[in-house]
């Protein structure tokens, strides 16, 4: 996935098992967590469902948040590396999902900044 430095991205994801269904069930807790590499225990930024950074639609059941401009307005132009994990009812952690985001270069600049 790609960003550009300092612009709005909005994403949806849902939980399926397996065999496709989806799984309609919240979990206890959910984050998404951006980090700079895996061996870091420091995020860059992070959303979860708890700070409503992550919502939860039953009308489709996907699960949406958004990348704001203040989340990656003062990094560099790197690949970071995020995961999805969940804490399920009975209190069982599971990583859901693992990836890569690419914050591009930005080219229009505001025009104090020109």
């Amino acid at each position: 996935m790609e960003i550009t430095r300092g612009d709005n991205k909005p994403f949806k994801f849902k939980r399926t098992r397996k065999d496709g269904s989806v799984i309609t069930e919240l979990p206890k807790k959910m984050y998404i967590t951006f980090k700079k590499n895996a061996g870091t225990n420091v995020a860059l930024f992070q959303k979860t469902l708890e700070d409503g950074s992550i919502k939860y639609s039953e009308e489709d059941n996907y699960y949406r948040f958004e990348i704001l401009p203040k989340d990656t307005e003062n990094l560099g132009y790197i690949t970071c590396y995020f995961d999805i994990e969940i804490i399920t009812n009975d209190d069982k952690t599971r990583t859901i999902y693992k990836g890569e985001l690419e914050i591009a270069k930005e080219y229009t600049h505001k025009e104090n900044e020109v």
